[in-house]
């Protein structure tokens, strides 16, 4: 089957979800952004060849980003999200449709309506089946054209694992208790319950991740075209950090590959709900199914984290319980207590509550005398072992080598 035919195959499978749910009309929504995407629909329908159609589609986009945009993102309205998504789900066919009458620069085009699919699931909300199906289906037309008749590309990830002599700058703290899989049992009651940090060995190395995710090129070929969100500079509490979109393979070649003055870092991101293959490499641990209540619903949020060495998450706590679980390369984390807060100094802006001005890797003692008297925990975590953290447990985490780990947070 030629990439034309494909390209149909993918258009037949989208266009049948313009169908699926009429276009609501919103009162609290520009009424002409809904009179631009009602019409969308139509001229896609239609198949009407202008140009204007994509213009129409974008000029959609381009009023809802501004929405989008405006403000903090926890006041953005579903109802803007949501068209956004939609919005992106035309541009998406639309890109298609005009493939299959012109398909000059078919591989440009085809990363545009990758692009517009991930805009979609990372910005909008809804239609997350049919942007994500999109933006897997064309991802692979891209991947079997770019990566056709090549093997072995790239090299796998080495890594040396061995116990190292580590002699780390600023604060050192007593090492983590270190369990083998445990029971449920046991780890409620010493752990979970009395809300004790503690590393698990030996609960997830039966995961595909450990073998797939050391191949460079499955990575490459599994989200390469994907847009993901990168965090760049030292840490988000200097004046140096940003962030932009890109895709994930210009990520890796620029930022894991070769050595960069700069750090970039796909942090705390929900990839496997973005591209649903990485999922099925790992499984969510049991012990996610602990709660403090019989009522509570085991839902587990699920993020990636992925850098080169040396990428930092300041000081600061989370709300949840957290498994943060190791897949690639080694990371230290430095922990305290809820109790020593007081000693940590907490940024005093509403945004910032949850992180420390102190940095354990050098520590100011002048500006902030009191976290001499605080008691800091320690932690390696090596491939194949997770962390818990629990819930207002203040923790500093540092990568020493390119590292791939998964965090579970639940309540």
């Amino acid at each position: 089957m030629d990439r034309k035919e494909n390209l149909e195959d993918i258009f037949i499978s989208l266009k049948k979800y313009l169908s699926e749910d009429g276009l609501v009309q919103m009162s609290d929504v520009d009424q002409s952004v809904i009179y631009k995407l009602n019409l969308s629909h139509k001229n896609i329908i239609n198949n009407n060849r202008s140009p204007d159609v994509l213009k129409d589609i974008q000029a959609v986009l381009d009023v809802v980003w501004e929405d989008l945009n405006t403000g903090h993102w926890s006041t953005v309205s579903e109802k803007h999200r949501k068209i956004y998504a939609l919005g992106s789900l035309f541009k998406v066919i639309r890109i298609i449709q005009e493939l299959l009458n012109d398909s000059i620069h078919l591989n440009e085009h085809l990363k545009e309506a990758i692009k517009a699919a991930d805009m979609g699931l990372l910005m909008g909300t809804g239609y997350h089946q049919q942007l994500s199906n999109a933006a897997r289906m064309l991802s692979n037309l891209v991947l079997n054209e770019e990566f056709s008749g090549k093997s072995d590309l790239l090299p796998s990830f080495s890594h040396d694992n061995k116990n190292s002599d580590w002699c780390f700058p600023g604060i050192n703290g007593k090492i983590v208790e270190c369990l083998e899989c445990p029971s449920l049992e046991y780890f409620f009651k010493h752990y979970f319950s009395l809300r004790v940090p503690v590393k698990l060995k030996e609960c997830i190395s039966h995961w595909p991740a450990f073998e797939k995710w050391n191949d460079v090129n499955y990575l490459i070929k599994t989200v390469g075209p994907r847009m993901v969100p990168v965090e760049l500079g030292s840490s988000y509490v200097q004046n140096d950090w940003s962030m932009k979109l890109t895709t994930f393979h210009e990520f890796f070649s620029t930022y894991i590959s070769q050595k960069n003055d700069s750090v970039g870092y796909l942090a705390q991101h929900q990839l496997f709900d973005q591209v649903p293959e990485l999922k099925r490499d790992i499984l969510i641990p049991e012990y996610c199914c602990l709660s403090d209540s019989e009522d509570d619903a085991c839902d587990v949020d699920i993020n990636a984290w992925f850098g080169p060495a040396e990428t930092v998450s300041p000081l600061h706590f989370d709300p949840k319980h957290n498994l943060l679980s190791q897949v690639i390369g080694r990371k230290r984390i430095i922990l305290y207590s809820p109790e020593e807060s007081d000693k940590l100094y907490p940024h005093e802006t509403k945004m910032l509550h949850n992180t420390a001005r102190v940095d354990p890797y050098n520590p100011n003692y002048e500006e902030y005398p009191e976290f001499k008297k605080s008691t800091a925990l320690e932690c390696h975590l090596y491939p194949g072992e997770m962390l818990y953290i629990p819930p207002k447990w203040w923790h500093h985490v540092r990568s020493l080598d390119i590292s791939f780990s998964v965090s579970f947070w639940w309540e």
